[in-house]
C-alpha cells in the first residue's frame, strides 16, 4: 500500500499536470480542452511509498503480466480505499524490473469517479499522452485528436509485430466506455497487456480478474507500523500499545486507505497514544472525520462511488440507503427483499448492482457493508436521496416482521425433529434441514434484530421474536445469544405491563441463565415468574414449569434439598394438569437430585420412568436426555457396561436429530466412563469425537476442555506427537482442569 500522493494540478487552464514523481509526462492542453490526462512512465523502482503484504494478489498479477499468457487485459476491482492503485503500481514496477515490457510501460489515471463529469478522463484525452510516454516523437503524434486513436493502435500493432511487449495501466476507470478504445487490437492483445483498476466490475469478456478486499489483520498492522516508521523513525507506540493499535485497525475496518490515514494521525501527533486514537475512532459520530487526511479521506472515496450509483441506478441507491437499518453483520436475500419492500427477484438484481459497484461485499446469497461505508451512507447518502425517517422506520418494521415470521416457521420444524408431530402445513421451509441452515446463517442477524426492536421501543416485536428464538438457540446451544435476547425481552415486557408475557419472558431468562451457569440470577428471575404466574394469574401450568426450572437453578447452587422440593411440586402440578411431557421432565430432574444424594435406586426408577413417558409420547430428544441421565446413575453404581450401552444409544439419537451439542456431550460422558474403567484408548477416541462435535456446535469452551483431556491421555500413553497435535487444537485458551465427572442433561418442560 503506497502513501497517498499529492492531488494532480488542475490542467483545464493550460497548467501542467503532475502527480507523484519525476516520471510524470507534462501534457499542456489549450484552455477549454477539458480534463488533461496524467500519464506516468513505469520504472523498475516503484517509488518511496510503503507497500506491505498482498503476496497472493501480486502473484496473480505477475502470472498475468508474464510473457506467454493469453489474456490481454486484467482488471483489479475493489471498493474505494482498498489499495488497487498501490497494488498495480507495485506489480507493474516488478514486471518492468524483469524486462517483461521492452516496448514500454505507462500508467494513466482516468479519474473515473470525479464528481464533476468534465474532470473524468475520456479516451480521446489519453492517446497522445500515452504515445509520448512510449517514446513516440512529437512529429509522430497527430495534432488532430480525431487521428490520434489510429496512430495509437498503429504504434501498438507495430511493436507487437516486433515482439516488443507494452504494458498500459488504466487506473480509476469507472466503466467499459472509458477503456474500450484504449484496448489493443485483437492481434496486438496477444502480445501487449492492459491492466485496469476500478471500483466497479468492468464487464470485459475474457479479462483476468483480481478481487481486492481489506487487508488481513497482520498485514494491516504491518502497514501502520511501516508508515509510522517512515515518518517517525523509532516510534515506540506500535510495540508498546499493541492492543490499542489492534483496536485502531479494527475501527479502520482493515481498509488500507483508512490504516494509512490513521498512521498519519499518529505521526502528526507524537504525544497521542494509540489508545486515545482508538477511542476517537470508536465514536461513530467522529470516526469518518478522524479518517480525513485533508482531501476528504475515506468519506470522499466512498461518496464518489455513491454519486455514480445514484445517477445510474436510483433504485439500487435507495436499497443501499435502506440497508443501513438492517440488523446484524450481513443480510440474506429474503431479508433484503423485505427491507426494500419488493420480491426476491427484484432485490437480487439491485443487490447485484451494489456488489458490482463494491458498495456491498459478498453475494450471491449474503451481503454485508464495510463498517466505514455504512457510516458514510448513513451520514450523507440517506439525506442526499431524500429518505425520511418514516421510510427508514417502515423498512425496519418490514425486516423485523420478516425475521419474526421466518423464525416462527423454523421453530415449527424444530418441533417435528424433537417429537413425532406432523410437519407444519404451508411452511416456507421444505424441512428441518432447510430451516436449520437458515437459522445458522441468520443467527447473528436475529439476535441483533431483538436488540434493535428493544432499542427502538418495538417492545412487542422484541418479546415475540425472543420467544420464537429461545427454543432454537437452546437447541443449538448458543447460550450467550440466548441470554442476550432473553434479557432484552425481559426489559421490554415490563414496559408492556403484560403479565402473561412477563411470566414467559422471566421463565425464558431463568432457563437461559441456568445454561450459562448464572444460577443465583436464575433463581431471582424465576422467583419473579413464579410470583406473577401463581399469585396474579393463578396459572398452574406456568407455576409447574417455573418450579422445575427453579429446581435446576437450586441444583446449580448445590441446594439439593430445595431443588428436590421444587421438582416434587412441579411433578404434582404436571400430573394434576395431565401434562405427560412435563411429568417426564420433572421425573428426570428429580432423578438427578436423588443421584446427588446417593439414593441410586430412587434415581434409577425416576429416570427410567421419565424415559418411558418420553418414548410413549414420541419425544425422541427428551427420551435421549432422560436415558443419558439414567446412564450416569448406572455408571455411579458400577454398571459401567450398561452405561456405555445407554450412552452409545443416546449418541446415535442425537446424531440422527442433528443435535451436535447433545452428541458431543454423549461422547464426552463415554470418555469419562472409559477413562474411569481403565480403557484410555477408547477414552481418547471418545474425547476426540466430543471435541469435534462441540466445534460443530460452536461451543468453544467445551471443545477446548475435550482437547485438553485428549492431550492428557496421549501423554500418559507415551504418544507425545499426538499429544502435541491435541494441544494445538486446544490452543492457548481454556482451562487446564481435567474433566472429572459426567455431565447430565437439563430438559425444558
Amino acid at each position: 500500500m503506497t502513501e497517498p500522493r499529492p492531488p494532480a494540478v488542475d490542467a483545464r487552464h493550460g497548467q501542467g499536470v503532475q502527480i507523484g514523481d519525476h516520471t510524470t509526462q507534462h501534457i499542456h492542453l489549450p484552455a477549454g480542452a477539458g480534463a488533461g490526462a496524467v500519464v506516468t512512465a513505469v520504472h523498475a523502482d516503484p517509488g518511496t511509498g510503503v507497500f506491505v503484504g498482498r503476496e497472493p494478489d501480486l502473484g496473480r498479477l505477475a502470472a498475468f503480466l508474464a510473457p506467454g499468457g493469453t489474456a490481454g487485459a486484467g482488471v483489479v476491482q475493489g471498493m474505494g480505499g482498498s489499495g488497487k492503485t498501490a497494488l498495480v503500481r507495485r506489480a507493474a514496477a516488478a514486471a518492468v524490473e524483469r524486462d517483461w515490457f521492452p516496448g514500454g510501460a505507462v500508467f494513466a489515471d482516468l479519474r473515473g469517479y470525479e464528481p464533476v463529469a468534465a474532470d473524468r478522463i475520456r479516451p480521446g484525452r489519453v492517446f497522445a499522452p500515452v504515445l509520448r510516454a512510449l517514446g513516440v516523437p512529437a512529429e509522430g503524434i497527430p495534432s488532430d485528436a480525431a487521428q490520434q486513436p489510429a496512430a495509437y493502435h498503429r504504434h501498438l500493432d507495430a511493436l507487437a509485430g516486433q515482439g516488443r511487449r507494452v504494458l498500459v495501466v488504466l487506473d480509476n476507470a469507472a466503466d467499459l466506455d472509458q477503456v474500450r478504445d484504449l484496448l489493443p487490437t485483437p492481434m496486438a492483445a496477444r502480445t501487449h497487456r492492459v491492466l485496469i483498476t476500478s471500483r466497479d466490475a468492468v464487464p470485459l469478456p475474457g479479462a483476468d480478474r483480481v478481487e481486492l478486499g481489506v487487508l488481513p489483520p497482520g498485514e494491516a498492522a504491518e502497514l501502520l507500523r511501516a508508515v509510522l516508521e517512515q515518518r517517525v523513525p523509532g516510534d515506540p507506540r506500535p510495540a508498546a500499545e499493541a492492543g490499542a493499535v489492534a483496536e485502531v485497525l479494527r475501527w479502520c475496518g482493515f481498509l488500507p486507505q483508512a490504516v494509512v490515514i490513521a498512521a498519519g494521525v499518529l505521526a502528526g501527533e507524537p504525544d497521542l497514544a494509540a489508545g486515545e486514537l482508538a477511542e476517537e475512532l470508536a465514536d461513530t459520530r467522529t470516526r469518518l472525520d478522524v479518517l480525513d487526511d485533508g482531501s476528504g479521506g475515506v468519506l470522499t472515496a466512498f461518496l464518489a462511488s455513491w454519486d455514480r450509483l445514484r445517477t445510474h441506478d436510483p433504485e439500487a441507491a435507495r436499497l443501499l440507503c435502506l440497508l443501513t437499518i438492517a440488523p446484524g453483520p450481513d443480510i440474506g436475500l429474503s431479508a433484503a427483499a423485505a427491507v426494500l419492500g419488493t420480491d426476491e427477484a427484484v432485490a437480487r438484481v439491485r443487490l447485484r448492482v451494489l456488489t458490482r459497484a463494491h458498495l456491498l461485499l459478498g453475494g450471491p446469497r449474503r451481503w454485508e457493508f464495510h463498517d466505514l461505508l455504512r457510516l458514510a451512507v448513513t451520514r450523507h447518502a440517506v439525506a442526499a436521496l431524500g429518505l425520511a425517517e418514516a421510510d427508514l422506520a417502515a423498512a425496519t418494521d418490514r425486516v423485523l416482521g420478516h425475521h419474526l415470521d421466518t423464525t416462527r416457521a423454523a421453530s415449527d420444524w424444530l418441533a417435528t425433529v424433537r417429537s413425532r408431530v406432523p410437519p407444519p402445513a404451508d411452511s416456507r421451509f421444505a424441512g428441518w434441514d432447510e430451516a436449520s441452515a437458515w437459522l445458522d446463517a441468520e443467527r447473528a442477524c436475529l439476535v441483533a434484530a431483538v436488540a434493535v426492536a428493544g432499542e427502538t421501543s418495538r417492545d412487542r416485536t422484541a418479546v415475540d421474536l425472543a420467544a420464537a428464538l429461545s427454543g432454537l438457540l437452546s437447541w443449538r446451544r448458543q447460550v450467550a445469544d440466548w441470554v442476550g435476547v432473553a434479557e432484552v425481552a425481559d426489559r421490554a415486557v415490563r414496559r408492556l405491563r403484560d403479565r402473561p408475557a412477563t411470566v414467559r419472558a422471566s421463565e425464558n431468562l431463568g432457563a437461559a441463565l441456568i445454561e450459562a451457569g448464572r444460577f443465583e440470577e436464575a433463581v431471582s428471575a424465576l422467583g419473579t415468574a413464579r410470583l406473577v404466574g401463581r399469585v396474579l394469574l393463578d396459572d398452574l401450568a406456568s407455576e409447574a414449569r417455573v418450579c422445575d426450572d427453579l429446581g435446576l437453578a437450586l441444583q446449580g447452587t448445590a441446594d439439593f434439598a430445595g431443588a428436590a422440593g421444587q421438582h416434587h411440586h412441579a411433578l404434582e402440578l404436571f400430573r394434576e394438569l395431565g401434562d405427560r411431557r412435563g411429568e417426564a421432565v420433572a421425573l428426570s430432574h428429580l432423578g438427578n437430585v436423588f443421584r446427588q444424594w446417593g439414593e441410586y435406586s430412587r434415581a434409577i426408577r425416576a429416570q427410567a420412568a421419565a424415559a418411558e413417558v418420553f418414548a410413549e409420547i414420541g419425544d425422541r430428544a427428551g427420551e435421549a436426555m432422560a436415558r443419558g441421565n439414567l446412564a450416569m446413575t448406572l455408571h455411579r453404581i458400577g454398571s459401567s457396561g450398561a452405561a456405555v450401552t445407554e450412552f452409545l444409544a443416546v449418541r446415535a439419537v442425537f446424531h440422527e436429530l442433528g443435535d451436535r451439542h447433545g452428541e458431543g456431550q454423549a461422547w464426552r460422558n463415554l470418555g469419562v466412563v472409559f477413562r474411569d474403567v481403565g480403557r484410555p484408548g477408547h477414552a481418547s477416541t471418545a474425547f476426540f469425537a466430543a471435541a469435534e462435535r462441540y466445534a460443530e456446535a460452536g461451543d468453544r469452551r467445551a471443545e477446548v476442555r475435550a482437547w485438553r483431556e485428549v492431550e492428557r491421555l496421549y501423554r500418559e500413553a507415551g504418544r507425545p506427537d499426538d499429544a502435541r497435535l491435541a494441544a494445538e487444537r486446544a490452543g492457548a485458551e481454556g482451562e487446564d482442569e481435567p474433566i472429572r465427572s459426567l455431565r447430565g442433561w437439563r430438559i425444558r418442560a
